[in-house]
């Protein structure tokens, strides 16, 4: 059995459902990368261009390099209850974080296979990276033949789906790559006709701007009011161009008693999490990304989408109480947006107490 085979098997037995090898040079898609940023697509994520040189040539992060091994780690959409959203004030929760943080999980096999790999071969060097490096996972991965890169943006496999983190491992060992695979989104446009903001447009262009993902979990400010009811429920990501990806059908799980807390909490309880709630209920979670005044703004913003006069009370006590404007600016937006008598009490009640101009701004819009 070649190197490469043995690092393949070992891969697999850590849990890496695919496995390919790329051989180091100039990304397929570096001038693409630049014209993507240059046209503000990556929105306030700031940090992708600070590591452009790095995430184009990866031998700034390791001159030894020969090889890059590209790694797919899969992780299955649960199945969802059948609820009524808006009549519950429950929210959604991407998939991807309905576990344990990947980061976690999935860093810790993957240096378990780094260790491996240098223990076949002593003069092995090894660098493992999950989401954690400037490094350019997708394109690794479509030229390593872990999938080709669908309409929706994703990494795309005819029997994985797009339900895989990504993980790499730069080494110096001289490995044969793989071919890549061929596309095969066909003619279809689901994700790009169904994508809640347009986010997706045609020739493979996500603009973060847009992006439901990118506004729950990424943004750090105000939601822009337009955006705000095309959110729909989500708080925490976004999978419908997952859902409605014909390569993913067979892959949502029609069985199994789903966890309804975890994959669509109740919105009120939520709101009542200060800071120290906050980190002691999603420790483990992916949810501490969005941090807890973003995860409360993107609550409150679905709970206005429910129109349901229940969640008045709710937002009523987040607008005199909570500590952050951003929190209440958002549920002053939510309570012109169910609008009904008491909601615009509520807002006319503490229309003078309130001092943060944002917060003021929000409630006089939405009376």
């Amino acid at each position: 059995m070649s190197l490469k085979e043995r690092i393949r098997t070992a891969a697999w037995r850590a849990g890496f459902q695919r496995c390919g090898v790329s051989r180091v040079d100039t990304p397929q898609h570096a001038a693409f990368v630049r014209r993507w940023l240059a046209n503000g697509n990556a929105a306030a994520m700031a940090y992708i261009e600070r590591g452009l040189a790095k995430r184009l040539d990866p031998r700034l992060l390791l001159p030894e390099i020969r090889s890059l091994i590209s790694l797919a780690h899969p992780y299955l959409p649960p199945p969802l209850p059948p609820i009524d959203w808006r009549a519950e004030m429950r929210g959604r929760i991407a998939a991807y974080a309905f576990a344990t943080d990947y980061h976690l999980t999935v860093k810790r096999k993957l240096r378990e296979l780094a260790a491996h790999i240098s223990a076949l071969r002593s003069d092995a060097i090894v660098r493992p990276y999950v989401d954690s490096a400037p490094v350019l996972e997708r394109e690794w991965a479509a030229s390593g033949g872990i999938g080709w890169f669908g309409k929706n943006t994703n990494i795309l496999h005819t029997q994985d789906g797009s339900y895989f983190f990504l993980a790499e491992l730069l080494t110096n060992l001289d490995l044969e790559p793989d071919p890549p695979v061929t596309n095969r989104c066909g003619t279809c446009s689901r994700c790009l006709d169904q994508c809640p903001t347009q986010a997706l447009t045609r020739g493979y262009l996500l603009d973060a701007r847009l992006c439901v993902a990118f506004l729950t979990i990424e943004h750090r400010g105000v939601i822009p009011a337009e955006l705000r009811p095309q959110m729909g429920s989500w708080i925490f990501g976004c999978d419908v161009c997952q859902e409605v990806c014909p390569w993913n059908e067979k892959l949502v799980r029609r069985n199994g008693t789903p966890d309804r807390e975890a994959l669509v909490p109740y919105l009120p309880d939520i709101l009542l999490l200060d800071e120290p709630g906050f980190r002691s209920r999603f420790r483990h979670s992916a949810i501490r990304r969005a941090q807890r005044d973003g995860f409360l703004r993107n609550v409150t913003v679905a709970l206005g989408n429910t129109r349901n006069p229940s969640a008045v009370g709710p937002l009523r006590h987040v607008l005199h109480h909570d500590s952050s404007p951003l929190v209440r600016s958002h549920a002053a937006w939510a309570l012109g947006a169910i609008g009904n008598h008491a909601a615009l009490q509520a807002l006319e009640s503490v229309r003078r107490s309130e001092t943060n101009d944002d917060v003021l701004r929000e409630i006089e819009a939405a009376l």
